[in-house]
This record gives C-alpha cells, structure tokens and sequence, in this order.
C-alpha cells in the first residue's frame, strides 16, 4: 500500500496518465480523420495530410504508452506488479522487431509514390522510427533499471506529456529574444530589410512559389552574419537548452536517492521519449528519393538523444546520490559538445549544396560541409560506443560497493 511522498507521486502520475491518455488519443483521432477525408476531397493535398496522418498515429501511439503508467498505479495501490517481460523473450522481440522494421521499409518504399496508400503508409513510419530508439534504448538499459515498475513508467508519462512542451517553451523564449536582437540589428542593415519585407509580403499574398523561396533563403544564408548567427543558434543554443531539459525527470526524482545506474536509465527514458517524438514530427511522409536520407539521418539523432541523455542523467543522479557534481557539469559540457557538433556538421552538410559558390566565399564552410556525412557517421559510432560503455560500467559498478554521499 502506497503512503506518504509515494501516494502523492502516485496521484499525480495517476492524473497525467489519464489525462495524457484520452486528450491524445482524441487528438490523434480528429488528425486522421481529418487527413483522411481532407486527402480524399482534394487529392492536391495529400502530401499535407499525409503529414496529418503521421501526427495522428504518434498522437495514438503516445496515448497508449501513457496506459501502462495508470495500470501501475492502480497495481501499486493494491501492492501488486505488473508482470515483466520475461529474458528469454527479449531476442524473439528483438527478431520481431526488425522483421517490422524490414517489412515496413519494404512497403513503404513500393507505395511511396501511391497516395492512395498514404493512411497505411503512414501507419508504417511509426515501427521504422520506433524499432531503431527502442534498440538504442536496450542496449543502454541491459539489466539496468530506474528502480521499480512505478517510477519507470512515470518518466514515460512525464517526459511525454510535459518534457517536450517545456523544451520547445525554452527554445521560443530564446527565440524571442534573438528575434528582438534580429530586429534591432536589420534597422541597420536597410537593403536586407526591404528584400525581408517584400518577401513577407508577397508570402503572406500567397504570390510565391518553392522556387523563389529557395533562392530567397540562399540568398539570406549567404550573408556572413546570417549563416555565423544560425550556426551559433543550433550548435550552441539548442544544444545547450536541450540537454538541460531532456532528462528533467531526473530533477523531479533527486528526493528518492537515485543511483547512477538509475539516473541513468532515467535519462534513457528522456531521450528516447524525446527522440520518438521529434522524428515523428520531422520525417512526414515519403515524397522524393531524399526522404529515406531523412529517416536514416533521424535515426543517427535517436541515438544522438538517448546516449546524451542517458549520460546526461547519470552525472545528475551521480551528483545527488554521491556528490559528484563535477562529473554532472562534465557530463553535460560533453553532452551539449556531441550535440553541438552534430547539429554543425549536419547543418552545413545540407546548406553547403544549395550555397552560391563564389571566389569571395569562404572555403573552410564548404570543406566541412562536404566532410558532415563521415563526420555524422563517426558521431553515431562514438554514441553507441558511450552507450554500451556507460551500460557495461554501471553494471559492474552495481556489483560493488557503493560509497554513498550523505
């Protein structure tokens, strides 16, 4: 029987579960509907609604994973577990899910370009986004736990329902602030100004085609400051932001005594949450031969977001359980670096073939730029190296002794 500081986190992972659960699966059903039908009223659309129909399986898909969060609290309240997935199955899952992921990237590719197809098509983007994180995810939580079957589907709740607004609060803040200093700097610069103003004023009429759009952003990135200024933004801000924020549970756990084994598990839960829903709300749906790129690129940043995490919580819960607040601020110094030097070179990768070439540019941006793929490939290497790593110390870390800090 839950009593004290466990009941009231139990009413409160009680109230998101539920609450999380039927707001998300309403959503998630008014979005297919909608994308449904508006695809087959104006079949012009049904690239915007299969997009639709994307949003609408992941808003399903996380209403369902807020379920197990309410069946614990009712199993804890009558002091009974859940029944566990039991080792043995854990490799025929394995199996099943790359049999999924295989048949689903087999289906998807010879219906890509047969919109009739876009509702099941859709459908398949969640295992071939899924299948990869979940991977990542065991592989950093082997015989690893965050303590019980309560706390654990709790994280899931939290980071699905509050990590990802609170992330994206953060970053238009941030946003908002940059956009004033934006502002201020454009009053001096009158020319670009005028080319921003008409350009937002033919958009906003409707009077502009992809084409002059594209050559409109070209020619906006080729202005030093512009490019030097979005750099910073998403190699150093968001990094920044992100990493603080992905495994926030952790924060809200500090009180129970967290090992590090079990921050880092929590961290693992962050960013895997995290990562299921910014691929999802990133990859669409298969329009040109680009988009299998983009899946296989969002699969590098899944385990980009799960590693960093898991690493981030563990120098967290180090810090609380041990007083090792050094290795929380090295953890997260490393943690925004990967993640800055990620975001750069995959920045630069996609800038550098859409850049006007000229003999007063810079070569330095268009050498990395053309380097970003071996880079992002190393970087995904040296992620599963440090989520492997990180599982294999902590298991052995939790078959010694414990110092614990008081």
């Amino acid at each position: 029987m839950l009593q004290g500081r466990a009941k009231n986190y139990a009413i409160a992972q009680a109230v998101i579960s539920s609450l999380g659960c039927l707001t998300s699966l309403a959503g998630g059903g008014v979005m297919l509907a909608i994308g449904f039908f508006s695809s087959l009223l104006d079949p012009s659309s049904a690239a915007e609604a299969g997009v639709l129909l994307v949003l609408g399986w992941t808003s399903l898909l996380v209403g369902v994973a807020f379920v197990p969060g309410l069946i614990t609290v009712i199993y804890a309240w009558k002091g009974k577990l859940l029944p566990v997935i039991k080792p043995a199955w854990q490799h025929s899952l394995m199996i099943f899910g790359v049999i999924v992921w295989l048949s689903s990237l087999l289906f998807v590719g010879f219906t890509s370009h047969n919109q009739v197809f876009n509702f099941i098509t859709s459908l398949l983007i969640l295992p071939l986004v899924l299948v990869p994180i979940l991977f990542f995810f065991w592989v950093g939580a082997r015989k690893l736990s965050l303590g019980n079957q309560l706390r654990a589907w709790g994280a899931v709740a939290f980071n699905f329902s509050l990590t990802m607004p609170i992330v994206l609060a953060a970053e238009m803040v941030v946003f908002f602030v940059i956009f004033i200093f934006i502002t201020f700097w454009l009053l001096g610069q009158p020319e670009l100004l005028t080319q921003i103003m008409q350009f937002g004023e033919q958009a906003s009429n409707g009077m502009i085609n992809p084409v002059d759009a594209e050559q409109f952003i070209v020619q906006l990135l080729s202005n030093p400051a512009v490019l030097t200024g979005s750099i910073l933004v998403v190699s150093v801000l968001v990094p920044l932001i992100e990493e603080l924020l992905k495994p926030m549970a952790i924060w809200f756990l500090a009180g129970k005594r967290l090992t590090p084994s079990q921050g880092f598990v929590g961290g693992l839960i962050g960013g895997a949450c995290f990562a299921i829903l910014e691929s999802l709300g990133a990859v669409g749906i298969p329009a040109d031969s680009q988009w299998l790129v983009l899946l296989f690129a969002r699969t590098g940043t899944g385990i980009l977001h799960v590693a960093l995490s898991g690493m981030v919580g563990w120098g967290l819960a180090s810090a609380f359980y041990e007083g090792k607040w050094l290795r929380a601020f090295l953890t997260y110094l490393l943690a925004v670096g990967i993640h800055g030097l990620w975001n750069f070179f995959a920045l630069l990768s996609g800038l550098v073939p859409i850049l006007p070439i000229s003999e007063q540019m810079d070569v330095m941006p268009i050498i990395l730029g053309q380097l970003g793929v071996f880079v992002l490939l190393l970087l995904f290497v040296v992620n599963f190296i440090l989520l492997f790593s990180l599982n294999h110390h902590l298991q052995r870390e939790n078959r010694l002794p414990v110092n614990r800090f008081s």
